[in-house]
C-alpha cells in the first residue's frame, strides 16, 4: 500500500489530507506504536498520521519524527518542519510531549485540528482504534494539557 506524497503548504491543505486519510484508513488501520502507513503489517501511530496529513514520512531524511521530536520543534526550534502558534486553527496541529512517570517512558500524543468550535481532532490513536475522529473538548480549553503535560499549537512550515 503507497500512500501519496503531497506537499501541503496551508492549513487547509493538511486538514484536507487528513479528512482523505480517514476516509481512506479510518476502521481499517489499526494504531501500532512506531508504525507508518506504508509498513508490513500496515499500521499508523499519531505522528506517523500527521506526518502523512503534512504530505510526510515519519522518517524523513535520516530522522525519526516522533511526538516529542516534533514537540521540541514546533516550541523550541529549529522550526523545520512545525512552528508554534498561538491558537488553534482547522488545519493545524496541537501536540504535548512524553515524559518519564517512575522510570517508565510515556508517549507524548500528536493530531490534526478539524473543527475548534466543536473542539473535534483527526487523530490516530490506541483508545480511538487507529484513525478516527475524536470529540476533545478539555483540550481545547486555554492552558489545556494532555496527561498533565502543556498541549501546543503549531503549523506545518515545510519539509526537510
Amino acid at each position: 500500500m503507497t500512500v501519496p506524497h503531497l506537499t501541503p503548504t496551508t492549513f487547509a491543505q493538511v486538514l484536507a489530507n487528513a479528512q482523505a486519510l480517514l476516509a481512506e484508513y479510518g476502521g481499517k488501520v489499526a494504531y501500532r506504536m512506531g508504525a507508518d502507513l506504508d509498513g508490513s503489517p500496515v499500521g499508523c501511530d499519531c505522528s506517523a498520521f500527521v506526518a502523512r496529513a503534512c504530505g510526510q514520512r515519519k522518517n524523513a531524511a535520516g530522522v525519526w519524527y516522533n511526538t516529542d521530536r516534533i514537540h521540541d520543534d514546533a516550541h523550541s526550534g529549529p522550526h523545520k518542519r512545525w512552528r508554534q502558534i498561538d491558537a488553534p486553527t482547522p488545519g493545524c496541529i496541537g501536540v504535548y510531549p512524553g515524559k518519564t512517570r517512575n522510570g517508565n517512558r510515556v508517549a507524548g500524543h500528536v493530531w490534526v485540528v478539524e473543527d475548534v468550535a466543536a473542539c473535534r481532532t483527526i487523530e490516530c490513536s490506541s483508545s480511538g482504534k487507529g484513525i478516527a475522529r475524536r470529540t476533545r473538548v478539555a483540550w481545547f480549553a486555554e492552558g489545556a494539557l494532555g496527561n498533565g503535560r502543556p498541549i501546543i499549537w503549531a503549523e506545518f512550515v515545510g519539509a526537510l
